[in-house]
């Protein structure tokens, strides 16, 4: 047995710090512990809060609500519209956002269609350069654009509904004998009210 004290004593004299040295190093092994496990939960959450292929401007922004043409005195319900196996789902009695374009007020090219009915879009050609047309939000807030062209395409011409790099609103709706062509507006965002 004595021989076992003796071995203790060698080993642990080689390795004596100050008491307040093994408090510090103590506490600093703790929080420095603390600060890893820390990092990991944060670096973990934020990849599930903001997931790497998709652009964060789609993060809790709002749906469009309302499309308010002051020159045609019209107020059109908007719902959410999509195409699926090749036909466009759309609103019998107001317009369909396509869901898959920019949302208003965001950078990107903003789709909004709708029927060539009187009630609904059928007088969408009065509009003019200039013109102002707004996008009431969910929340109330408008996104204000002005009407930048207007014009008629061929269906066959979807280059109209491609992404851009300014912030615009796209409008249409058929036209022409039995609906053979597309009557375009394009406005550019001038303000978020």
């Amino acid at each position: 047995m004595a021989s076992s004290k003796r071995t203790r004593k060698k080993s642990a004299k080689g390795l004596k710090f100050p008491a307040y040295t093994r408090h510090f190093l103590s506490l600093f092994l703790i929080i420095l512990g603390a600060g890893i496990m820390l990092f990991t939960a944060i670096s973990k959450s934020a990849a599930q809060v903001l997931p790497q292929n998709e652009p964060q401007q789609t993060q809790f922004l709002e749906k469009p609500a309302k499309l308010y043409i002051p020159r045609l005195a019209k107020i059109l319900y908007i719902s959410d519209g999509q195409v699926v196996d090749n036909r466009w789902t759309i609103s019998e009695t107001g317009v369909s956002y396509l869901t898959t374009s920019a949302i208003p007020g965001q950078v990107g090219n903003s789709v909004i269609y709708g029927h060539n009915r009187n009630e609904i879009l059928g007088d969408l050609p009065q509009v003019v350069d200039g013109d102002p047309i707004y996008v009431i939000l969910e929340s109330g807030d408008f996104v204000k654009y002005q009407v930048a062209e207007t014009k008629v395409i061929q269906p066959s011409q979807v280059e109209i509904l491609n992404q851009s790099a300014d912030s615009r609103l796209t409008i249409y709706t058929c036209t022409g004998f039995l609906d053979t062509a597309r009557f375009v507006v394009v406005a550019r965002q001038v303000g978020l009210i």
